[in-house]
């Protein structure tokens, strides 16, 4: 018995720290640029940031905009593609579009400082991971307030009607 609790010890010891706390607070940014081969920017944020505006549709009532943020990723948008942003969803939902964070949001005075509550939807993207020019997954969220939240992971796969989600692999809902 005491061979096994050695042997389990030095198993222990040996194996890799894979998890910091620097790791778990800071972004992942493997796989998350935008090459230039990848032309269906757009296209596919509009899908996925359209998706998490469908989450807990609760959260939209009196919503003054919508802030659509991919800071945490490496992608950037022309002007063009951020005026087709724009055009999409102010055409759609009639708020102010912003791009801005929730610190950016908070220091803009965009929300209730009594309450925490954003006068407005943020949409974030966390994360991007392209595995191919026609297949990426996108982990991101909806936020209203610390209470009135939802988020998902889900996988796109492009096809000639668009994008379309082939796996969800998490969601959730605060």
């Amino acid at each position: 018995m005491n061979q096994l609790l050695l042997l389990l010890a030095w198993l222990l010891v040996i194996q890799p720290v894979t998890t910091t706390p620097e790791a778990i607070t800071q972004p992942t940014q493997t796989n998350q640029a935008a090459p230039n081969h990848f032309t269906a920017k757009v296209s596919l944020l509009t899908h996925a940031l359209e998706k998490q505006m469908a989450l807990e549709p609760s959260l939209d009532s009196k919503m003054q905009f919508i802030s659509l943020d991919w800071q945490m990723t490496d992608w950037k948008l022309s002007e063009d593609e951020q005026n087709e942003l724009i055009s999409h969803f102010h055409t759609k939902y009639g708020v102010e579009i912003l791009f801005d964070s929730y610190h950016q949001l908070k220091e803009k005075n965009k929300l209730d400082p009594k309450t925490n509550r954003l006068y407005g939807i943020l949409l974030n993207i966390e994360k991007l991971e392209i595995h191919s020019p026609d297949s990426v997954t996108v982990t991101g969220g909806k936020y209203r307030s610390p209470l009135g939240a939802a988020g998902m992971t889900a996988t796109w796969k492009k096809t000639k009607d668009g994008w379309e989600i082939v796996k969800i692999t998490g969601s959730w809902i605060s």
